[in-house]
């Protein structure tokens, strides 16, 4: 399990990421299943579902609570059944 990055979220906001496994993915591979969660409880991974475009990845996440400290997980499989896990932290600040 790779940490991908370390991020600041806005507290009780929802924004879009997106992360892209272009590099990773073999030259004929594509993304088939993708999984993303939250360690917390008031940091969610929100609607629309996780989903793939292309190479990328794009989730939303929302709420968070000033000063908290948070795991994005994201774990995908490609169409040759390679499996990657990958975490992302995020850490909350005030707006």
């Amino acid at each position: 399990m790779a940490l991908l990055a370390s991020k600041a979220h806005t507290q009780n906001d929802t924004r879009r990421w997106v992360v892209d496994y272009g590099a990773w993915l073999d030259n004929t591979a594509t993304i088939s299943t993708i999984t993303v969660t939250s360690s917390s409880t008031t940091c969610t991974v929100a609607a629309p579902v996780p989903t793939v475009l292309g190479s990328e990845v794009i989730f939303f996440l929302k709420g968070g609570v000033l000063g908290e400290t948070l795991v994005i997980t994201l774990a995908i499989t490609d169409s040759f059944g390679n499996v990657k896990t990958d975490t992302i932290s995020f850490y909350v600040v005030a707006p």
